[in-house]
């Protein structure tokens, strides 16, 4: 294990002791409130990079942020804005200063309320991530912008669409590697809301997805396009006196790929694949929350391969008290590289157990641990990780 370094046990012994002073509330700022916060979390893992050859190393991450929020009878807007200033103690290469934003706003749906509602989020991010389908910690700059808009055509039936845009460019760490792609959805279908037994709704939509990758290592252009038509269930498809309060929301499609892969981009080929996404949660008891979660699709990598992925999580949030609460999560994973010449499958185990306990009313203190085992044809992706982080938060 590393030692820490004086810089760092200066940045963090000077947090602890900022968190020890009480603050007033945030100020009203246009209608809305203003929060900020200081998070500083030493962390110590196994692998600094998602890969069999990573080394161990201790890092440590201060992260400032603000947040505005704002509710009115109209819309719902969040805003907030973290500088992460993440600090190696030993794999230096590593360290970064980043910035993410994010802002979003929503109009909910509900009875008596407007014909048209939605949401809609715009996420950048500039800085350090770790690639698993490519083994590597990239430097990523990302525009993220996402919307949905729900029109009520009468009573309980609506029409839904959606649309995504993104654009993304990446420059590995470790090794010379560039690569920026954008892509876009657009999905439209119509949702009929408590159709079955006044409590199980149905949707349908018919989705098309694009996307241009420029690799500048390779200065080849790959474009890709996906469409499809998924099938959806929501509501309570269990039985209302078993699961009272149970929250689902399934859907099963056919999409079909127009792939270029990166291996050989003189050819291309088309497949259909069937895609799953299921969410069930429920509230057990007062103190905790259920959710298991399936998906079942079709993910693009940094360097545009296309990757069939399976996913299934159950979580469990447990709350004994107003200040104590628990989450772990357990989760599998598949990840089968469909187009490669070099066929690559990895199946993947991951745990996490986290506790979040409320010191004062602004001052918050979290310690988690996280394990990941992945078990590859490939070698480099054949490895197991673990992190330990504690960390302490103060918001005023």
């Amino acid at each position: 294990m590393s030692s820490l370094t004086s810089t760092s046990l200066a940045l963090l012994t000077g947090a602890c002791l900022m968190a020890g002073t009480s603050l007033q509330a945030g100020p009203i700022f246009a209608g809305g409130e203003l929060t900020f916060q200081g998070t500083a979390q030493v962390t110590d893992t196994s692998r600094v990079s998602p890969n069999a050859e990573s080394p161990s190393d201790i890092f440590y991450t201060f992260t400032p942020a603000v947040t505005y929020e704002r509710e009115t009878a109209a819309m719902n807007l969040r805003a907030n804005l973290a500088l992460p200033f993440r600090r190696y103690d030993e794999n230096t290469q590593y360290d970064s200063d980043d910035i993410e934003f994010l802002i979003n706003g929503e109009v909910p749906f509900g009875a008596g309320g407007p014909r048209l509602s939605g949401d809609w989020s715009v996420a950048y991010i500039d800085g350090m991530r770790a690639s698993y389908l490519t083994n590597q910690v990239l430097n990523t700059e990302s525009l993220n912008a996402n919307a949905y808009v729900d029109y009520v055509l009468r009573n309980k039936l609506s029409l839904r669409t959606r649309f995504g845009y993104n654009d993304r460019s990446s420059s590995g760490v470790e090794e010379a590697y560039q690569n920026a792609n954008t892509s876009t959805l657009f999905a439209a279908g119509i949702h009929a809301r408590e159709l079955i037994r006044g409590r199980i709704g149905l949707y349908a939509e018919y989705l098309i997805r694009s996307r241009k990758t420029d690799r500048g290592a390779t200065a080849q252009a790959v474009d890709n396009t996906d469409d499809g038509i998924n099938f959806g269930i929501t509501g309570q498809i269990l039985p209302e006196n078993l699961f009272p309060k149970l929250e689902a929301d399934l859907a099963f499609g056919l999409t079909s790929t127009d792939v270029g892969n990166y291996s050989n981009t003189t050819s291309s080929q088309r497949n259909n694949r069937l895609t799953l996404d299921g969410r069930l949660a429920y509230p057990a008891n007062t103190k905790t929350n259920v959710a298991l979660t399936y998906r079942r699709n079709l993910a693009v990598t940094d360097d545009d391969r296309t990757v069939e992925q399976s996913d299934l999580s159950l979580m469990i949030d447990y709350t004994p008290n107003q200040k104590l609460t628990f989450v772990t999560e357990f989760g599998v994973q598949s990840n089968d590289f469909i187009f490669d010449q070099e066929p690559r499958n990895d199946d993947v185990f991951i745990a996490s157990v986290s506790a979040n306990y409320t010191i004062r009313l602004n001052w918050f203190a979290t310690i988690g641990y996280n394990y990941r085992d992945s078990s590859s044809t490939v070698e480099i992706s054949d490895y197991n990780s673990s992190t330990f982080n504690l960390s302490t938060t103060l918001a005023f």
